[in-house]
């Protein structure tokens, strides 16, 4: 019995070694121990592949322009109308130019169009992607003076008239170019933009071609100018020339350095001068009647220099330099009463005996100089 005994608990310890049977539920229970790289690579398995963007496609060379402006001539109702297409390309923000800012319009449509001045130009500006038309309306120059066409650059532009009243022809010139129409029609204005001139002349006057190459458009027979100085600096210059030409031709002028033009006129009538920059202008002359006639141009300008000292001091004056031949300038130059003048600079005295007062300076047989002076002031004596 106690061999049987022993036969049993030995068996019993022999079962008790034997590993269990691998079930559903003992896997349940097991534990699986992984680096965290190799999880990390498993979990990244486990997701959707990323989808990659679609390539941009490559920005339009040109983000904004205007494709065609179309101008409409009403000679007898005074009007001119242009009508515009432009494209923004990209849909961003765009200053789009559609004609020189130096005249103004009078109208746009649409009425909400939003217009501005940048660059010297009337500009669009817009955020609206696509084409988009615009209309601007102008009002011509008084009889006697050239509407000054200040073109933008367009593909397609062109100047349509449809009547001139009686007797008339239109005029167009760009530059040496001249072109007269007497018949209704279209003509093409250059697409890279700039000046072109429209004057309405008397049919009755020959057509004649611009002046040859190595010869002048005009010269300034005479010019006289007045300048005043007070005592705080202020600086008024008044100005008459008298230009002898055969066609239409503008009168170029460069003011002195920080002068700004008040008025001009030309032969009584007011004009608005073509503005380059600060300081340059032109001043377009029309056709005139008759061959060797005079045109006035009357011009007023301002400027500031330092107040006049009590006892003496210096100053620079100048007058505006052209590149047309002058054959003489005369120049007064007027400070307050209390002071003797005396001066130097490329001008000379004049000889001849006058009763008006201050400095009498002329300058001679001049092209493209500017005539200068420093003024000597010095408080009169009380003697």
């Amino acid at each position: 019995m106690k061999a049987l005994l022993i036969l049993l608990m030995s068996a019993g310890a022999l079962l008790a070694q034997t590993p269990r049977p691998v079930t559903s539920a003992t896997l349940d229970e097991s534990e699986v121990r992984i680096t965290y790289g190799e999880l990390k690579r498993l979990v990244a398995a486990t997701l959707p592949k990323e989808t990659p963007e679609p390539p941009k496609p490559p920005p339009p060379p040109i983000t904004a322009a205007l494709l065609s402006a179309l101008y409409d001539l009403n000679a007898k109702a005074g009007a001119l109308t242009a009508e515009m297409q432009v494209e923004n390309f990209d849909g961003g923000w765009h200053a789009i130019p559609l004609a020189g800012a130096t005249m103004g319009a009078t109208a746009v449509e649409p009425k909400d169009a939003r217009l501005v001045v940048a660059d010297g130009h009337i500009c669009l500006i817009t955020d609206k992607a696509g084409a988009q038309q615009v209309k601007l309306s102008f009002a011509l120059a008084a009889p006697g003076q050239g509407t000054v066409l200040h073109l933008a650059p367009a593909p397609i532009a062109a100047l349509t008239f449809n009547e001139l009243p009686d007797g008339k022809n239109m005029r167009l010139q760009q530059g040496a170019n001249t072109l007269s129409l007497s018949a209704p029609g279209k003509v093409a204005l250059p697409s890279q933009g700039g000046e072109v001139t429209l004057s309405i002349e008397d049919s009755r006057k020959p057509v004649q071609p611009a002046a040859a190459s190595g010869t002048d458009d005009a010269i300034i027979s005479e010019a006289t100018y007045n300048t005043e100085v007070v005592r705080d600096g202020s600086v008024l210059t008044e100005g008459a020339v008298l230009v002898r030409h055969d066609h239409t031709t503008r009168l170029e002028l460069k003011l002195p350095e920080s002068a700004k033009l008040l008025q001009c006129h030309v032969n009584g009538e007011p004009v608005r001068p073509v503005v380059k920059d600060a300081v340059r202008l032109e001043i377009p002359l029309d056709d005139p009647a008759t061959d060797g006639a005079e045109s006035e141009v009357k011009f007023s300008f301002t400027a500031m220099l330092p107040p006049l000292q009590t006892a003496e001091g210096e100053l620079e004056l100048a007058l505006p330099q052209t590149p047309l031949f002058a054959k003489q300038i005369d120049w007064n130059v007027q400070l307050p009463t209390a002071y003797e003048l005396s001066f130097s600079g490329n001008v000379d005295p004049v000889s001849e005996k006058t009763t008006a007062t201050g400095l009498h300076l002329r300058k001679s047989l001049c092209r493209d100089q500017q005539p200068q002076a420093r003024i000597t002031y010095r408080k009169r004596s009380s003697n």
